[in-house]
């Protein structure tokens, strides 16, 4: 487990807490990173993200559970934030509170494009759970 005592540590636990957007990077069977951006709850420990049951990042973490989340930086270039971890795809729901504070925290991001919690929850159906095992950043 990753110690968020420390000040970077704290720093980013707190854009855990706050961001809406943070960037996933598994790798694809050419060795290749593929970063996409992507919606996310954190729990305090784990990172869950909703995929597509047709996403390549599926594929990419069957291959290989190893995976980066990493923060956009300021306008310039700091306050980075990186955590390396672990995936997994989960082949049942997450727990109803799980996904009851993902949908509450990109409600109105689901309403401004036109949809309904109840959509996005169909079509992205597949949940990602993340571990971190390590964080870096400044």
């Amino acid at each position: 487990m990753i110690d968020f005592n420390t000040p970077i540590g704290q720093k980013i636990e707190k854009r855990l807490r706050q961001e809406k957007m943070i960037w996933l990077t598994s790798v694809d069977a050419h060795n290749k990173p593929q970063p996409r951006p992507v919606w996310f709850d954190w729990d305090g420990e784990t990172v869950l993200i909703f995929s597509q049951e047709t996403g390549a990042k599926l594929r990419h973490i069957a291959a290989n559970p190893h995976v980066a989340l990493n923060f956009n930086t300021n306008a310039h270039g700091g306050d980075v934030g990186v955590l390396i971890g672990e995936a997994q795809v989960l082949h049942s729901p997450p727990p109803v509170e799980r996904l009851k504070s993902y949908l509450g925290k990109y409600q109105e991001d689901i309403k401004s494009l036109g949809s309904d919690p109840e959509t996005v929850a169909k079509e992205f159906d597949v949940v990602i759970l993340v571990t971190p095992s390590t964080l870096r950043g400044f």
